[in-house]
């Protein structure tokens, strides 16, 4: 079922959406929820997109890399890496469910040498490569990332986490048939119903900037590489001379910026990680995603492309900014050279080379561009309503809109039926008619996009037109991950959900006391604003209408929705005092979940 006015269940159902993140070696070529996928019209796949998906993603399938590493691929997004050594094994990444890590780690068994689990290593903090640690974790396993893992981790699940589950869901096109999605261009997709249950266990070691393992006849050496994400890591093992360089690369043009929405990528420091890597000299490389690539020339060949085709797109950016050349400009114009265009490992099938000029000239220069006309436009809505009447009304540019769907002019029919719902002009028949084409016009326009991200953005906001926005279901998780959330991140995300018409004439404070960790927060709402303060008020911060007192897990829990905060009063694991009826009041303030 699709649903649209229901609330979202805070930080980790959206945790799971978001980051909702058999080939043998070198080929020689140059370079599920309850809810049943919801099939459109027929939309065929592109050839490029389909030859991507059979060569470069493939099936599911154990592969041995090299001597001592063998790595699960096709059976999730991201692969699962097994490293043997005579101790035991270390497992780099775990994907994204224990359901799908359970089947990785029986494909595992049947071909590779197991025994016990040393280490777990995380390349990074995205979701697909850390939801399935609790198939493989064992007492004494320790679990390894970067120092900025946990901050990343819980950083990226927080203030924005509304919109980008709604976006993340769009993205990886969780209701798209496969004939119309075959894969993610990064691996299969994703069971976002298999990732309710949620495996993630935090690091249990961490370092900063390299640190090196020794399993006796095996030496991990792990250098932190931001790039994919300020977390990241890759890993080189000397006496394999092979080489796991996380999601700093993969066999697509990188996702310099994500459509899902998420902080800047650093995107020089990525450049400098994947030269440290060619320093390396690799005789063999297993991404994370994606295929392995084997023979010390082709490896570097392949990563010096790819560092290239990064800094040629930021370099041009920083060029024609210079220049003042305005942004769309650059969006339409920056290209790859030829000869990183025609690499199969450049395909703009995941990240798009226009989505990262922008990311990064905004990252640089922030939204003004130079051009004096969008310093002070004309409001959106007035401009479009204008723009509509100039052209007929509303009825002449659907009808227009029509003709050229029927001409299989997607782009121009989407940009005239945007500019229809922006300006507000169709009502009644007209509003179903405008909603009913836009949806065609998405269809099609994503008939023509190779880049799986954008397809499936596309058709999932079809079927959102057609349906009602999908509402996810909520997910089971440890209770460690729900004791490390910060007490100030759901105070801090608490500011962001008050419901502002409510409180417009409000001046009202509570406090908030967790003795366990002597922390003291007080919340005060003035005319929609909301301000926390830990520790004492600031001078004419009201009397508090009501305190509530409590451990900081149990609030934890009642914050993210999983217990009821009128159960805990009852079992008196919840004290309040002052008025409960002002505390309730205060509280419905605040949109829930954070």
């Amino acid at each position: 079922m699709f649903f649209t006015n229901k609330k979202c269940r805070f930080l980790m159902v959206a945790l799971v959406i978001v980051a909702m993140s058999a080939l043998g070696p070198d080929c020689g070529e140059e370079e599920s929820s309850s809810m049943e996928a919801i099939s459109g019209p027929s939309v065929d796949t592109t050839e490029l997109l389909e030859n991507h998906c059979e060569q470069y993603v493939g099936g599911p399938r154990v592969e041995r890399i090299s001597e001592h590493v063998w790595a699960a691929m096709g059976h999730d997004l991201a692969h699962t890496v097994l490293i043997n050594t005579a101790e035991g094994s270390v497992i780099v990444d775990t994907g994204m469910s224990p359901a799908r890590a359970r089947t990785m780690r029986q494909a595992l068994e049947s071909q590779a040498p197991v025994g016990k689990i040393l280490a777990i290593i995380y390349t990074h903090s995205h979701i697909d490569h850390v939801g399935g640690t609790s198939v493989w974790a064992e007492e004494g396993t320790e679990i390894w990332a970067t120092d900025i893992f946990t901050e990343h981790f819980l950083k990226q699940y927080g203030m924005f986490r509304p919109s980008e589950t709604v976006r993340a869901m769009r993205q990886f096109g969780h209701h798209i048939d496969k004939e119309s999605l075959p894969c993610s261009a990064l691996g299969a997709r994703m069971d976002i119903g298999a990732a309710l249950e949620s495996g993630v266990i935090l690091p249990t070691r961490t370092f900063s900037k390299k640190k090196t393992l020794d399993f006796g006849d095996v030496t991990l050496e792990m250098k932190a590489a931001p790039g994919e994400t300020h977390d990241q890591l890759f890993i080189w093992i000397p006496e394999d001379q092979t080489l796991i360089p996380g999601d700093n690369f993969y066999y697509a043009f990188p996702n310099l910026y994500t459509i899902r929405g998420s902080s800047r990528r650093p995107v020089k420091e990525w450049v400098r990680g994947l030269d440290r890597m060619r320093a390396l000299a690799p005789e063999h490389m297993v991404p994370c995603h994606t295929r392995s690539v084997h023979g010390r020339e082709k490896i570097a060949r392949v990563l010096t492309d790819y560092r290239d085709a990064i800094q040629w797109v930021h370099d041009e950016v920083v060029r024609r900014a210079n220049r003042l050349e305005d942004i769309e400009t650059m969006k339409e114009s920056i290209e790859l050279p030829p000869h990183l265009a025609s690499r199969p490992y450049l395909q703009e099938l995941y990240g798009q080379v226009d989505w990262s000029v922008h990311a990064i000239y905004t990252n640089y220069q922030g939204w003004f561009d130079g051009s004096a006309e969008d310093l002070y436009p004309m409001p959106s809505g007035e401009a479009a309503r204008r723009e509509i009447e100039m052209m007929g009304g509303a009825g002449a540019v659907l009808s227009s809109a029509e003709e050229a769907i029927a001409n299989d002019e997607g782009k121009w029919a989407v940009h005239l039926l945007a500019k229809v719902e922006e300006s507000g002009l169709a009502e009644g028949d007209q509003s179903e008619k405008a909603d009913e084409l836009l949806a065609r016009a998405y269809r099609m326009l994503a008939a023509d996009v190779s880049n799986t991200n954008g397809r499936a953005y596309l058709m999932e906001s079809a079927l959102e037109l057609e349906h009602g926005r999908p509402y996810p279901r909520s997910v089971k998780v440890r209770d460690e991950i729900i004791e490390s959330v910060p007490l100030d991140l759901i105070f801090n995300i608490m500011t962001t959900r008050l419901d502002t018409a409510a409180a417009s004439d409000v001046h009202e404070t509570v406090y908030f006391v967790f003795p366990d960790v002597d922390k003291r927060y007080i919340v005060t709402v003035r005319r929609g604003v909301v301000e926390v303060v830990e520790g004492e008020p600031l001078p004419y911060t009201p009397e508090p209408v009501a305190t509530l007192m409590t451990d900081s897990v149990t609030y934890r829990k009642i914050a993210m929705g999983f217990t009821d905060a009128a159960k805990e009063v009852v079992s008196g694991n919840v004290k309040i005092k002052g008025s409960l009826p002002a505390l309730i009041r205060f509280q419905d303030r605040f949109r829930a979940g954070i």
